[in-house]
Order: structure tokens, then sequence, then C-alpha cells
């Protein structure tokens, strides 16, 4: 499953966006590489984000399916105990008779 994957990139994502300086530390003259980078920086963040959702909705529709699963057993499982009552209740009464 993509848990450990998605978690390790969450973090990594939430450290960058720690790590950066306040807002009047950014400020500073436009530098044409300096813009360049910065703008190459921000695209790889961007995709690092869309990544990240894209394996979050991966694993909550693989989740979604199991859940669904797990209730249509959940269904069957309750109809067998069902099933099984009525025959220990009927096995039970033609005992006694």
């Amino acid at each position: 499953m993509f848990t450990p994957q998605i978690i390790d990139l969450s973090r990594e994502l939430l450290k960058r966006a720690r790590g950066k300086p306040e807002g009047s530390a950014l400020v500073r003259a436009p530098d044409e590489a300096d813009l360049t980078q910065r703008i190459a920086a921000l695209e790889e963040n961007e995709r690092r984000q869309a990544e990240l959702v894209e394996r979050m909705a991966t694993q909550q529709a693989q989740l979604a399916r199991a859940v669904v699963s797990l209730h249509r057993r959940l269904r069957w499982l309750g109809a067998a105990v069902v099933v099984l009552a009525i025959a220990l209740v009927w096995r039970l009464a033609a005992g006694q008779s």
C-alpha cells in the first residue's frame, strides 16, 4: 500500500514549508536567476503535492472498495448466523420431542 510513501512525502513537504523564511525575508530585489530558481522550486513543490494528492486518492479508492467488500461479507455472515440459529433451535426442539 501507499501509506508509508504518503506519510514520508507529506512529512517532507511539511518540513520544507516550515523551513521557509518569513514573508518579510522573502522580499528582495528581483534577480532573473533567483526568480528562475524560485519558480523551478515552486513547480517542483506543486508536482510533489499533486503526486501526494494522487496517491491519497488512490489509497482512498482502495479503502472504499475494502469497506464495501467488508460490508458485503458482514451481511453474508449475519445471514449465516441467522440460518445457524434457526437450525440450532429446530434441532433442539426436535431433540425434546
